[in-house]
């Protein structure tokens, strides 16, 4: 033990925080290093369509960031046609010359009307007083990096996802600045705090330092997770909060589980693909507290009320009629008039039921998506969101990196987000397909970990056999970076099955050789004392210590014993029975004869009787 202040800390545990806290800073520190490299100061993968959308809405909620770069402050100005740019670029390139602007850094965009330029940061007021000689309507400025060159991005929204992982990155954008820097710390802060939701997982499971570094050690340098920290975009967020929700199921939070499976489905639908995890296992709350009958009458009545609310979605968007709305709606107050009448003991559990299940992860969804909401207004973002599925669910033409879900599990066609540095966003198929060969072992470890072993493996497959319902639905386009939603709950999976599937003692048995060879080789005796010790205290605690206390007198001899083997009671011993000689014939010889006694049987020695036989109850 070892004190610090006023607390008395083990060695192991301090071993086990350096350890955890090195994995850690040694991930972060790659990212970190990776982001920020010259080479990468641009849009990589797919944060062309993510980082423009953010700043889009930013600039639409009135809150433009900004992108200082040696003195110089960026400005995109944003023509409303390919006509208003052709008559008043001359008052741009007028500003940029009276303002001192930098002119080798301005960039005439070709797939949309704009312009990028930059400008002495003391010279912006000045700059945009200038512009007011453009005709109001005609163009518009937003502050901040350049834009990538395509079509339309200026007006790019990206609706088709939630809303959740640009929230993350908007807020990057105004806390550390509108450039690559600024977009990724918010990603690889997250990934730092997903690595300690692993480790905090993994040891609430097994109580085991060792099983949760192993745990820790595998989101640590997973590929596909390092990948997606350095490129903002939303996968980082969607592993975030799957691992936890898993986090949340684990530690038994069944009310904030709920709510988290709403965020990790507010970052991209991928996270809500372990829901079934929290719905089987708020059915089997149920169970425990009401019968089966009204948990069945509980799964209707979250059937009714959540197809009324997709109804009135489908309704407000103008996809579906109101007759689909209202029918739903009746059903459900009629569900629920009966259940108050007939079942008034249960309207307790049907509350909690329907919160968790439904209320708290659809607050958990919303939430995040306020800002879209207020930037297009909630009929439109319905329309889109609603719109989506199909975009979804369709196949969007050929592709060179795409990679179907089971391609995942042997890194069959890894995403390049970029060339020289490479960064790529390669699966670990030694972490994938160990969650496979585990399938064998659930019994075992079920037994030995309870049900916080099966939460993880749960949610893994769960999220596995939804991306398949995707792909034989139509969506085939689906590319290995999507598999950052299997990592966390699968890394959790690898150190709890690990831990309990392995002899540890190969490990630790082999561990003292070496330090008893290393004292012999160098002469230091301590280890080899140290070595003697530990080994004579295991060999002593594998010895019983009879106790003495539970032995038995021994069992007289003649006992009977029953099949069952509990003895009978207890008889004396038999004597040998005294021959009578038979009426007629001649007496045998040892038997008296008429006339008198045999000499011989007289003097004969009585025969000793036999002592008792100790029988030792433990040789039984």
């Amino acid at each position: 033990m070892v004190k610090i202040g006023r607390f008395n800390v083990g060695v192991k545990f301090i071993l086990f925080l350096l350890l955890a806290v090195g994995m850690i800073g040694a991930s972060l520190w790659y990212a970190y290093d990776t982001a920020t490299k010259s080479s990468l100061q641009d849009y990589i993968g797919d944060e062309v369509w993510y980082v423009p959308a953010s700043r889009n809405t930013l600039h639409l909620l009135g809150m433009d960031p900004h992108y200082i770069h040696n003195g110089y402050e960026g400005v995109n100005i944003i023509f409303s046609n390919e006509d208003a740019m052709l008559k008043y670029r001359y008052i741009v390139d007028e500003a940029v010359m009276m303002c001192d602007g930098n002119s080798s850094a301005t960039i005439v965009y070709q797939n949309f009307p704009g312009m990028y330029v930059e400008i002495p940061r003391k010279n912006l007021p000045a700059f945009m007083d200038y512009l007011k000689k453009i005709p109001e309507g005609k163009a518009y400025t937003v502050t901040g990096f350049h834009y990538p060159d395509k079509d339309n991005i200026q007006n790019y929204l990206n609706t088709e996802h939630p809303f959740l992982g640009k929230d993350f990155i908007m807020l990057g954008m105004l806390v550390f600045g509108d450039d690559p820097r600024g977009w990724r710390l918010p990603g690889i802060i997250l990934y730092g705090l997903l690595q300690l939701l692993v480790l905090l997982a993994t040891y609430r499971v097994t109580r085991s330092y060792l099983a949760s570094l192993i745990a820790l050690f595998f989101v640590a340098v997973d590929p596909t997770l390092q990948a997606t920290a350095v490129a903002a975009m939303l996968d980082i967020y969607v592993a975030f909060f799957v691992g936890l929700f898993v986090f949340l199921l684990i530690y038994g939070w069944r009310n904030l589980s709920g709510f988290g499976v709403g965020l990790a489905a507010a970052t991209k639908l991928s996270g809500a693909f372990g829901y079934p995890v929290l719905f089987l296992q708020l059915v089997a709350d149920a169970r425990k507290k009401v019968s089966w009958k009204k948990t069945i009458r509980f799964i209707i009545l979250l059937a009714l009320i959540g197809g009324a609310i997709v109804a009135y979605a489908e309704y407000l968007a103008d996809y579906w009629d109101a007759k689909y709305f209202e029918v739903l709606t009746l059903l459900s107050l009629l569900a629920l008039a009966e259940f108050s009448y007939s079942s008034r003991d249960a309207l307790k559990e049907l509350g909690l039921f329907l919160n968790v299940t439904l209320i708290l992860p659809l607050v958990g969804f919303l939430l995040p998506e306020i800002p879209a909401i207020k930037v297009v207004g909630l009929h439109q973002w319905l329309r889109d969101f609603l719109g989506s599925f199909k975009w979804h669910l369709s196949y969007k033409g050929p592709n060179p990196w795409t990679a179907p879900f089971w391609e995942w599990f042997y890194n069959g066609n890894s995403f390049h987000f970029h060339f020289n540095p490479d960064v790529v966003a390669n699966t670990n198929p030694t972490l994938l397909l160990f969650a496979v060969v585990a399938i064998f072992a659930v019994p075992y470890v079920w037994k030995r970990r309870g049900e916080g072993a099966l939460i993880p493996f749960g949610v893994f497959w769960s999220t596995v056999l939804f991306f398949a319902l995707q792909y034989v639905m139509g969506g085939k386009t689906q590319f290995s970076f999507y598999a950052t939603a299997l990592v966390p709950e699968a890394a959790i999976v690898m150190g709890v099955f690990l831990y309990d599937l392995v002899k540890w003692e190969a490990f630790t048995d082999s561990l003292l050789d070496y330090l008893l060879w290393l004292g012999r080789l160098c002469r230091i005796g301590r280890f080899v004392r140290y070595v003697e010790s530990k080994r004579k205290t295991g060999e002593e605690e594998k010895v019983p210590t009879p106790v003495a206390d539970m032995r038995v007198p021994p069992l007289i001899p003649m006992v009977y014993v029953a099949e069952d083997g509990l003895p009978r009671k207890n008889s004396s011993p038999r004597l040998p029975k005294k021959k009578e000689p038979r009426p007629g014939g001649l007496p045998k010889k040892g038997e008296k004869s008429a006339e008198g006694e045999d000499k011989k049987g007289e003097n004969a020695k009585e025969t000793p009787e036999r002592e008792p036989i100790e029988l030792d109850v433990e040789e039984l």
